[in-house]
C-alpha cells in the first residue's frame, strides 16, 4: 500500500499543528484563517490515507463505502484549494467582507462536492498500485485548478495590497500543489498532491504564521512586526482601540546598561503579560507599545510602569508615557507609527507622567504629516522652484551675484511660504532632496541661460545642516557640476554657524574636497544663535553674511554698531568679504556702504525673483547702465 508518502506528510502536519498551538500567538484573523487551512490540510492527508486503505481492503467492505470515503477524499482536495484562496484575502478585505466571502466559497465548494458525488469514480487494479480515475477526478481536478488561478491572480491583481512575504508564500504552495498535481496527473502511481498540502502548510508556517517569529524573545514580548501586523488587522477592520507608547529619553543609556535594563523591562513586560486584554510590543526604535480597547485600563496601566520604574530614580527619570486613546482618528497604520515616532521626538520631555494625547497634538502631526506628503508631491511634480534674490557688490558696482532660494508652488500656481516647509523638511529629512533639487536647478540655469553673460558671477546656495553631515556630500555636488559642466568657480556654498557645530569633522573634509575642485564658501547667519568668533577662524569661509537681526540692530542699539563695526574689522582684517542681509531703505543702504560692507542683499534692491524675472531684473539693469 503506497501510504509512505502521506504518512510522513501528516506527521509533519501533526508536529506543526502541536508547535503552533504551544506558542502565544496574536489571535489575528489571518491567523485563525491559517489554522482552517491547517485542519483542511489535515483532513485531507487522513481521508487520502482512509482511501488508500478502504481501496486496500475493498474486497471486504460494501463498494458504495469505498468510492463514497474516495469521493470524499478528492473533494477535500477542493477544500484545500478554497482555503489557499481564502488565506491570501486576508490582507485584501475587510472582516466582515472576507467573512461573507468565506461563507459565499463555502456554499460553493459544498455544491461542487455534490456535483462529485454525483460522477461515477472508478478504481485502477490492474498494477500493484492502486489509484482512482474517472469523472469525478476530472471534475476534482478542474476545480482545484480553478481555485488555484484564482489564487494567483488575486496576488497579481492586489499585490499593492497583499505583502511580498504572504505573496511569496502562497506563491510557492501553489506552485509546489500544481507541479505535484501534474505529476500525478500523468502518473497515477505517484500519489504526491497529499504531500504536497503539508509541504504547502509547513511554508505558510515557517515565511508567514510561525509565532516564534512574532516574539521578542530577550524581552517576551511581541516585536515590531507582530505590531505592524496587528495595527494593519486592526484599521483594516476599523477597530477601535488604544495605544500607550513607553520611551526612554537616553538611548545611551538603554545601550551601555543593556543586560540592566532588558531585566528591568523583562520584569515589567512579565506583570503585563498577564493582563488579558493588552499586548505589549516593542518598537524598532525601542519604544515598547502597549494595546488595548481599553483605554482607561492603559491609563493604569501606564501609572503602574511609572510606579514600577520608581524603584531606580535614573531610569525613572527617563521614562516617558504618552496614551492615545482614540487611534480611529488616524487612516491607517502607517499613519499611527509616524505620529508614534512624533510623539518620541517632541515631547520626550514629557516625563515622570502618562501624557494624554489629546486632539490638538494629533491635529499639529496631521499639519506636519500634510506637509511632508506636500513636499514629497512638490519633488514627484517638479514644483519645486528656485528663487534669485540680487546681491549688489559696491565696489564694481553691480549686481555680480544671488543667493538661491528654495520654494513650492501648489498645483493652483500660489506659492507656499517657506518658513511653512522649510523646518518640516529639516525635521523630517526630505531637505536632503530639496538642497540637491536646488543645487541641481542652479547648475542647470548656469548652462542653459544667459546670466553669466549678464554680468552674474556667484550664485550662493545654502547647504542644510543634515547636507553638511552627509559623508559624501562633496561627492555628490561635485557629480551634479560634472554632469551640467559648470565650473563651480560660480558657486558658493553658505553653510551655518550651527552646521559647523554638528558636524565639524564630517563639514571639514568635505569643504577641503570641495575648495580642491573650485568651490568656495560663505558663512551665513553670522551673530545669530550662539555666534562665535573662532567659526570664522576655523572655516575656511571667503564671505560672511551677517544675520538680518544684526543688521536691523545696527540701526537702533548703540552697542550693535559697535559689534557690527568689530565684526567689520576683524573681516577685512582677515581678507573677508561681508554681507548686508535685510537692507530695504536708502538710509540703511548709506549706512552699510559707510561701514565697508562688500555687498548689499535685500528688498531696498529686489525680493526673491523667479530664474526667468531674474533675468530680466540683470537685463534691466545692464540696459540702465549703459544709458
Amino acid at each position: 500500500m503506497n501510504i509512505q508518502m502521506q504518512i510522513c506528510g501528516m506527521i509533519i502536519l501533526i508536529v506543526l499543528a502541536v508547535f503552533y498551538k504551544s506558542n502565544r500567538t496574536l489571535k489575528l484573523y489571518s491567523e485563525g484563517i491559517f489554522f482552517r487551512v491547517m485542519i483542511f490540510a489535515i483532513a485531507s492527508l487522513s481521508l487520502d490515507i482512509l482511501s488508500l486503505v478502504v481501496i486496500e481492503y475493498r474486497q471486504m467492505l460494501p463498494m458504495i463505502l469505498v468510492y463514497l470515503v474516495c469521493k470524499t477524499y478528492i473533494i477535500s482536495l477542493i477544500w484545500v484549494g478554497m482555503s489557499g484562496t481564502i488565506y491570501v484575502l486576508t490582507e485584501v478585505l475587510s472582516m466582515e467582507k472576507h467573512k461573507f466571502l468565506f461563507n459565499l466559497m463555502i456554499s460553493i465548494t459544498c455544491v461542487q462536492g455534490i456535483i462529485v458525488y454525483a460522477l461515477p469514480i472508478y478504481i485502477h487494479e490492474e498494477t500493484e498500485e492502486v489509484y482512482t480515475y474517472g469523472p469525478a477526478v476530472l471534475c476534482v481536478y478542474l476545480f482545484a485548478v480553478l481555485y488555484v488561478v484564482a489564487t494567483l491572480a488575486i496576488i497579481i491583481i492586489y499585490r499593492n495590497r497583499v505583502s511580498r512575504r504572504r505573496r511569496f508564500a502562497v506563491s510557492l504552495w501553489m506552485t509546489i500543489w500544481i507541479i505535484a498535481a501534474i505529476i500525478q496527473f500523468l502518473n497515477n502511481e505517484l500519489l504526491l498532491v497529499g504531500f504536497a498540502t503539508a509541504i504547502g502548510v509547513l511554508i505558510l508556517l515557517v515565511i508567514m504564521e510561525n509565532p516564534e517569529s512574532n516574539l521578542d524573545r530577550r524581552l517576551g514580548c511581541f516585536n515590531s512586526y507582530a505590531l505592524s501586523e496587528y495595527a494593519k488587522e486592526l484599521f483594516r477592520n476599523k477597530k477601535k482601540f488604544s495605544v500607550l507608547n513607553l520611551s526612554f529619553g537616553n538611548k545611551k543609556l538603554l545601550e551601555e546598561n543593556r543586560a540592566y535594563a532588558e531585566e528591568m523591562l523583562r520584569g515589567m513586560l512579565n506583570a503585563v503579560n498577564r493582563r488579558k486584554k493588552v499586548l505589549a510590543f516593542k518598537n524598532t526604535n525601542a519604544d515598547i507599545v502597549f494595546i488595548s480597547d481599553d483605554g482607561d485600563g492603559l491609563y493604569r496601566l501606564g501609572l503602574d510602569i511609572l510606579a514600577y520604574f520608581t524603584k531606580d530614580t535614573e531610569w525613572h527619570k527617563e521614562t516617558s508615557l504618552a496614551l492615545v486613546k482614540k487611534c480611529d482618528s488616524f487612516a491607517d497604520a502607517e499613519e499611527l507609527f509616524g505620529f508614534l515616532t512624533f510623539l518620541h521626538k517632541e515631547y520626550v520631555n514629557e516625563k515622570e507622567r502618562v501624557l494624554p494625547v489629546g486632539e490638538s497634538i494629533i491635529e499639529k502631526y496631521k499639519k506636519q504629516f500634510e506637509i511632508e506628503q506636500m513636499i514629497t508631491d512638490a519633488l514627484i511634480e517638479d514644483r519645486v522652484e528656485v528663487f534669485l534674490q540680487p546681491i549688489y557688490a559696491n565696489e564694481e558696482h553691480c549686481f555680480s551675484s544671488a543667493e538661491a532660494l528654495v520654494r513650492i508652488r501648489e498645483k493652483d500656481g500660489s506659492l507656499i511660504p517657506p518658513g511653512l516647509f522649510i523646518p518640516v523638511a529639516e525635521e523630517s529629512g526630505q531637505i536632503l532632496e530639496l538642497g540637491e533639487r536646488v543645487f541641481e536647478k542652479v547648475c542647470s540655469f548656469l548652462k542653459n541661460s544667459e546670466a553669466l553673460k549678464l554680468g552674474l558671477r556667484i550664485v550662493e546656495v545654502n547647504l542644510s545642516v543634515i547636507q553638511c553631515e552627509r559623508r559624501d556630500l562633496a561627492e555628490r555636488l561635485i557629480a551634479i557640476v560634472d554632469k551640467y559642466k559648470v565650473s563651480p568657480e560660480y558657486i558658493n556654498l553658505e553653510i551655518t554657524e550651527t552646521a559647523s557645530i554638528s558636524a565639524r569633522a564630517t563639514l571639514l573634509a568635505n569643504m577641503k574636497k570641495l575648495m580642491e575642485y573650485g568651490f568656495k564658501f560663505s558663512l551665513d547667519d553670522f551673530g545669530k544663535g550662539e555666534s562665535n568668533l573662532m567659526y570664522v577662524v576655523e572655516m575656511p569661509v571667503s564671505i560672511v553674511k551677517l544675520d538680518y537681526d544684526l543688521t536691523k540692530a545696527f540701526f537702533g542699539s548703540s552697542k550693535a554698531k559697535l559689534v557690527l563695526r568689530a565684526v567689520v574689522s576683524m573681516a577685512h582684517g582677515m581678507e573677508l568679504k561681508l554681507v548686508a542681509e535685510g537692507i530695504e531703505t536708502k538710509e540703511e543702504l548709506i549706512s552699510m556702504c559707510k561701514e565697508g560692507i562688500d555687498y548689499i542683499q535685500g528688498f531696498y534692491y529686489s525680493k526673491p525673483l523667479p530664474m526667468w524675472e531674474y533675468l530680466e531684473f540683470l537685463k534691466k539693469k545692464q540696459n540702465e547702465e549703459e544709458n
